[in-house]
């Protein structure tokens, strides 16, 4: 009788973590393929008495790494019509919360699908919260969250806040209120006249960098915003 095969595409690997004080227990090959650092952990060579995350008894141990925020990493990866958790109308995660505990660690591990299709699917919850967009975009380098959201917030009407500064940070705050008291004359001005011929302007005319009243929904703050915050276009 000859030796059965495993099979090429359903025999699975499994590995045990330990998250906070809860073990998960997973598919090694998903995690093979969708990230290059899960891939380098699994190939270091170790003893077989002493294999981390094939026991319930020695799991691999995931320091600093939130249950919640893994657990809904594990929906996006193991998406299952049938489960025993909560689910949403589609079985992937729900709020807004959950989607940033997997920017994050898919960012941290490198899963390059998963942060894409994250980044996908948290644009439409971050449309009137463009404070927030800011400060997932700094913490998390998503760079074309930035323009839109920082435009959002330079033609708000209320005042740089100290809700602004808590979530930005003050060097975010203070470049976004330099964009928010940018020149807003439609026209340039000169000695006090304005020049509607061309051959009238001096050398020495201020640049307009936005035009129209902060507050005013179709103030282009674009070209400013790159400016100060070195955005490449």
């Amino acid at each position: 009788m000859s030796v059965p095969k495993h099979h090429e595409q359903f025999y699975f690997t499994f590995v045990t973590f330990l998250v906070e004080n809860c073990l998960f227990r997973v598919p090694r090959d998903t995690l093979e393929s969708q990230s290059d650092i899960f891939r380098d952990l699994f190939l270091l060579p170790v003893q077989a008495d002493k294999a981390e995350g094939y026991s319930d008894s020695n799991p691999i141990v995931l320091e600093g790494i939130l249950k919640d925020e893994f657990q809904s990493l594990m929906k996006v990866l193991y998406p299952m019509p049938f489960t025993r958790l909560p689910p949403s109308p589609d079985g992937l995660p729900a709020t807004l919360e959950e989607w940033t505990g997997i920017l994050k660690l898919s960012k941290m591990w490198s899963f390059t699908r998963v942060q894409e299709f994250a980044i996908q699917q948290m644009e439409p919850m971050l449309a009137t919260k463009p404070l927030d967009k800011v400060a997932l975009a700094q913490d998390y380098g998503v760079t074309e969250w930035l323009v839109p959201a920082l435009l959002q917030l330079a033609r708000r009407e209320e005042p740089i806040g100290l809700e602004d500064v808590r979530k930005l940070g003050l060097d975010t705050a203070l470049k976004l209120a330099d964009v928010r008291e940018s020149a807003q004359s439609t026209m340039p001005t000169w000695a006090g006249r304005y020049y509607m011929n061309p051959i009238d302007r001096s050398v020495d005319m201020p640049i307009i960098t936005a035009t129209g009243p902060r507050g005013f929904t179709s103030c282009d703050f674009t070209s400013r915003i790159r400016q100060v915050f070195n955005l490449q276009e």
